[in-house]
């Protein structure tokens, strides 16, 4: 696969918006290195989505064709139970998994997608998030003998071999980071705030205003974007950690993921619609996803990413376990991997890897790497 750095977000700028990063133990320098979260071209979209609100775009036979879908490069097979979080670290030539297996993988596209190490996270893993030495694995609640067992998230230095578990949530079913901070969200509806300082991880503070459980997070220059299950999303400053804005999508069944590209904020949900917000939270359009009998197709995770002649392509995964892709900014269909091609069993996460490339992964349990070529 081809290496490519990785565009802004909103408005162009980096997804992290140029803060710096918490450092890393014995004075190592911490660097924000999941590339893979990259924005699109700077003022690509201009508000023409191809059709008015509450219609989806149609058409796109052109560019839909076979032989233009992306291809699977591997499947990679070594959990043992749904895999629910996937992060990047293009500098490393590595992507991490996390599954409810308890374990979060290291492949290696340098040794052909192999799995290099594996490492117990403890409990059923979330979600996973990668910064330069840092991988974060945040864990489900767990039932035993003793009673319930809260959700922790893991922290490992993958350089000097530093580790830490963070407490003080039920399930945690996100992780962000921006500036200094690392954030945590789950089903207790707040967001932890904690900050590299003493050589550990420590508390800061807890943003209320959620009344569901957090499902998503997302990181854009000073301002954290944080959606829970109903639909809520609300905007957080960075700085003071004050709300600034509040956004109620209408999702008519669970909010599960969040997209930023450019200037727009991307929603979607298990009612099998996306919809498109611009800075300011005022709707500029909204996507029905259906399946073969023409009913919702609920909405499990989305990216947008770039194909082999550079076009915006947002993909869908679905409930019906198939991969939906739309042209951008036109939502034009632009093609469908269903299971005769990919996986067996819905996909529960997406990320960019470099270049054209993306990596979906599964309640079949495998992850599969693919390429637009």
């Amino acid at each position: 696969m081809s290496s490519s750095r990785g565009r802004g977000g909103f408005g162009g700028r980096g997804a992290f918006g140029g803060n710096s990063t918490f450092g890393s133990p014995n004075g190592a320098s911490g660097k924000a290195t999941s590339k893979g979260a990259r924005g699109g071209k700077g003022g690509r979209y201009d508000n023409n989505w191809g059709g008015s609100r509450g219609r989806g775009g149609k058409g796109g036979k052109g560019k839909a064709a076979e032989s233009s879908l992306p291809k699977s490069q591997a499947v990679l097979v070594g959990h043992t139970d749904t895999v629910t979080g996937l992060a990047v670290d293009e500098a490393r030539k590595q992507f991490f998994s996390g599954s409810l297996d308890a374990t979060v993988k290291v492949w290696s596209w340098e040794a052909g997608f192999q799995c290099v190490h594996t490492v117990s996270a403890g409990a059923p893993v979330e979600c996973i998030l990668s910064l330069d030495s840092w991988l974060f694995a945040g864990t489900a609640a767990t039932t035993g003998a003793g009673g319930v067992v809260n959700g922790v998230v893991r922290v490992w230095h993958m350089d000097n071999g530093f580790e830490q578990t963070l407490e003080g949530h039920q399930d945690i079913f996100t992780l962000a980071q921006g500036g200094v901070y690392l954030f945590s969200g789950g089903d207790d509806m707040g967001v932890k705030t904690w900050q590299y300082a003493n050589d550990k991880f420590e508390p800061l503070i807890n943003l209320t205003g959620h009344t569901a459980p957090i499902q998503d997070m997302k990181v854009v220059g000073n301002a954290l974007i944080s959606a829970d299950r109903t639909g809520n999303v609300i905007f957080w400053d960075l700085a003071t950690g004050q709300q600034t804005n509040a956004l109620q999508t209408g999702h008519t069944n669970n909010l599960l993921a969040l997209w930023v590209e450019d200037t727009c904020l991307f929603t979607s949900a298990l009612d099998g619609v996306v919809k498109v917000w611009d800075a300011a939270g005022t709707l500029l359009f909204e996507q029905s996803v259906t399946n073969q009998s023409h009913q919702p197709s609920g909405i499990t995770a989305m990216l947008v990413t770039s194909d082999a002649a550079e076009n915006s392509v947002l993909v869908t995964a679905c409930s019906d376990k198939a991969l939906k892709m739309w042209l951008m900014p036109t939502f034009d269909k632009r093609g469908i991997l269903n299971t005769r091609v990919g996986h067996s069993d819905c996909v529960r996460c997406l990320a960019k890897g470099p270049g054209n490339s993306f990596f979906s992964g599964s309640m079949d349990h495998t992850i599969i790497v693919w390429e637009f070529m």
